[in-house]
């Protein structure tokens, strides 16, 4: 279980490097034509939306699993991931071949990105199941670091989306490797995981409904609008969405690393664990959308220079939703180490329905982008409410089931 001194440190490290990440948008908003920079951020919205395919949500089995095979788990990851990339980026050199620029560089970037993301995913998983916290934290914080400052320098001699999505993958990598853990697992295979196995199409696909909900009207703008309208909603998404990109990530981990043990051992307190951690976290986000609202549109182009004024306005007008994933984000992840994929690709289909429909009614009537993203925000706020429920009533009923378990009577001997 993860101790409270762990905990600090991965929130640290998660901060310490995603502030530099978060850092690196003023440099890139200056050094990158507009039109690579929507590129690049419909490359990261489609990444993010492709990495649970790319990883097979092996992340969330192998800190849970006592399976033996858990070596092989973290292996067919990775390589899954890396048959993903290379599809991507044959794609985009065919693109680029006939001539579909915008296209090309998008693919490229997003196989870059989705490469980076899908190894840090699955490498940190890992080391959560073998309880290295420290190494996870000091990864966390070199990762964002170094990938940061790479960005920048790469910005500077070649400005592409290619070459900057590039650079965040050699950045992650580099922390990767020098914080590994060889240390094999050697535990029995158990019935639990084999039937997470069994399900895993399931939390696969509700991983890429939910990715795709918060990353729709990033997509759907370079679709619709062009890479520069992108490059607007996706930098404005990115800001509103830093405080959860800061320590979202960490808070996932430890609500992992301090609940992997209880699931594991069939042992309740997981619904007081979840109570803790949502009332801290609900305080933040209420704290951070406040400050986001205020904010964001005064130190728009004060921080990210002139021409991007609306995207303080879009960051203002998600800033609820996006401060919000603070506090789904962690509870919802133990959802699928407790089987239950199949409910929540139901609830991940309907909050992408009604944040796709609320979309495109308002687009409709309205006309206006800002106008669609008010509506889209408060329906984006709306769908997180079952899914929360959910958590609860899951966490609840492991709690029943292994209190159940630890009274129930042995039989006694016969005479």
């Amino acid at each position: 279980m993860a101790t409270r001194g762990s905990s600090r440190q991965l929130v640290l490290g998660q901060l310490v490097g995603q502030v530099a990440l978060v850092a690196a948008i003023p440099f890139l908003t200056r050094l990158l034509p507009a039109g690579e920079m929507g590129a690049y951020q419909a490359g990261f919205s489609i990444a993010l939306v492709l990495q649970p395919l790319a990883t097979l949500r092996r992340e969330l089995l192998i800190p849970v699993s006592r399976a033996a095979d858990t070596r092989r788990q973290r292996r067919v990851a990775v390589v899954f991931a890396g048959a993903c990339t290379a599809v991507l980026a044959a794609a985009g050199l065919v693109l680029h071949l006939v001539s579909l620029r915008h296209a090309a560089d998008v693919l490229l970037a997003t196989a870059l990105i989705l490469f980076s993301t899908a190894l840090m995913t699955v490498e940190n998983a890992y080391l959560i199941r073998q309880g290295a916290l420290s190494r996870l934290a000091a990864r966390n914080l070199l990762a964002g670091s170094v990938a940061a400052v790479l960005q920048v320098l790469v910005a500077l001699a070649v400005p592409t989306a290619a070459a900057v999505a590039g650079a965040l993958l050699l950045g992650r990598g580099v922390a990767t490797a020098v914080t590994v853990v060889r240390r094999s697992v050697d535990e029995a295979h158990d019935e639990a995981g084999a039937r997470r196995s069994q399900r895993a199409v399931s939390a696969i696909l509700s991983a890429m409904v939910a990715n795709a909900s918060s990353q729709a009207v990033v997509i759907g703008s370079f679709v619709v609008l062009g890479p520069v309208a992108s490059a607007t909603v996706g930098v404005g998404q990115r800001i509103g969405g830093a405080p959860t990109t800061l320590v979202g990530q960490a808070l996932s981990q430890v609500a992992l690393g301090s609940a992997a043990p209880l699931i594991r051992g069939r042992r309740p307190g997981l619904a007081p664990l979840l109570r803790r951690q949502t009332l801290r976290t609900a305080a933040v986000a209420a704290v951070t959308a406040a400050g986001l609202m205020v904010g964001a549109p005064l130190l728009a182009v004060p921080v990210l220079g002139a021409g991007w004024e609306e995207a303080g306005i879009v960051t203002a007008v998600f800033a609820i939703p996006l401060s919000l994933q603070l506090v789904a984000l962690p509870v919802t992840t133990l959802l699928i180490p407790l089987g239950y994929e199949r409910q929540l690709l139901g609830l991940q289909c309907g909050r992408l329905a009604l944040i796709l429909g609320t979309l495109a009614l308002a687009s409709a009537v309205t006309g206006d982008l800002v106008a669609a993203c008010v509506a889209t925000s408060i329906a984006w706020t709306l769908a997180y409410v079952p899914i929360l429920w959910m958590s609860f009533a899951a966490a609840r009923a492991h709690d029943r089931a292994a209190m159940s378990d630890a009274v129930e009577p042995v039989p006694s001997e016969t005479r």
